[in-house]
């Protein structure tokens, strides 16, 4: 009888495990956004939410969850049933939270499963017109010429653009003064207006102001050269080998989701991602297209959360 209890017990296991899989998704998916309705995210959510109902058969709605500085969108998907219908779709400063808020109610790397990484955005290293470098080595050079003359803006304490600056100052020596601002808006028009020489400006809002010969951009944060503006150097191979600052939007479910369940919608995510259509709509807001397996997402986010670290701990930073 001892036998057969055991072997009944294995086999109900094996039955239970497929069919399991099999049901999911058997109700609604909700996509948790951290931030406010109608920015860059709901652009990059809301296409792949309305592909992914049509795939699977079932609702899946954004849920829109700002405040708290992301915190309590974020909570919530952390503390969710691990069970694959409440997922996050956020964006690389959740790597940053940790070391600027060392009593956040959750860990990136050990409270999430991640996913899959959507897309990456660059920066660009932008400095006013009149600043005399047409370069990253002869920017370099300037400012250590005079150590006390350049202030840079960001869109405030803690942010990547903040952090791109931070890791850049860290690997050349320079003493740049930072000047936090209340978004990205105002940071580029402190740089436009003369108030600081220098900023890092995400790609897509850079862009039309150096075209427009409002400013100039010196080299661009990526390892690589952008496929999206190739003829723009990366700041690694302009001066400062090895940097690397981006952003990347990725989702994520709560830790202990099955890893059958992340697989499917790693699976189904990729597809829409790499799909002409999708690669457009993110091209045309210049930002790289990825579609990551869920191996490239996890080393991602562990590597970014350690880099991070470092730079905050090596600059001294701290929240106001």
């Amino acid at each position: 009888m001892r036998l057969f209890s055991v072997f009944l017990l294995v086999i109900i296991g094996l039955m239970a495990a497929p069919v399991y899989a099999l049901e999911y998704p058997a109700k609604v998916i909700r996509i948790v956004v951290p931030y406010a309705p109608g920015g860059g995210l709901d652009v990059v959510g809301r296409p792949i939410a309305q592909k992914l109902s049509e795939s699977f058969g079932q609702p899946v709605v954004v849920d829109n969850r700002p405040g708290g500085g992301t915190t309590i969108g974020t909570s919530i998907v952390a503390k969710a049933p691990p069970d694959g219908y409440m997922l996050l779709l956020t964006l690389s400063a959740l790597t940053i939270s940790p070391s600027m808020y060392p009593n956040l109610p959750y860990d990136p790397v050990r409270d999430f499963a991640p996913v899959i990484w959507i897309g990456t955005t660059s920066y660009l290293l932008s400095v006013h017109p009149s600043v005399p470098a047409s370069n990253v080595k002869q920017l370099i050079a300037l400012s250590k010429a005079k150590p006390d003359k350049f202030s840079y803006s960001s869109p405030g304490n803690g942010t990547d653009p903040h952090m791109a600056a931070e890791l850049f100052k860290i690997m050349t020596g320079v003493k740049w003064t930072h000047i936090p601002y209340s978004g990205g808006g105002p940071a580029a028009v402190a740089v436009m207006g003369g108030q600081v020489e220098l900023t890092f400006l995400p790609t897509s809002v850079g862009t039309p102001f150096v075209k427009a010969g409002k400013l100039k951009a010196l080299g661009i944060s990526t390892a690589k050269r952008s496929t999206l503006l190739p003829e723009l150097l990366t700041i690694a191979e302009s001066g400062v080998p090895g940097y690397e600052a981006e952003a990347w939007s990725g989702i994520l479910a709560p830790a202990g989701t099955p890893k059958d369940i992340v697989a499917k919608l790693n699976a189904a995510i990729a597809k829409i991602v790499h799909t002409s259509e999708y690669k457009t709509l993110l091209e045309a807001r210049l930002v790289e297209p990825v579609g990551s397996s869920v191996d490239q997402f996890a080393s991602r986010l562990r590597d970014d959360v350690a880099k991070w670290r470092k730079v905050v701990k090596e600059g001294g930073i701290k929240t106001e």
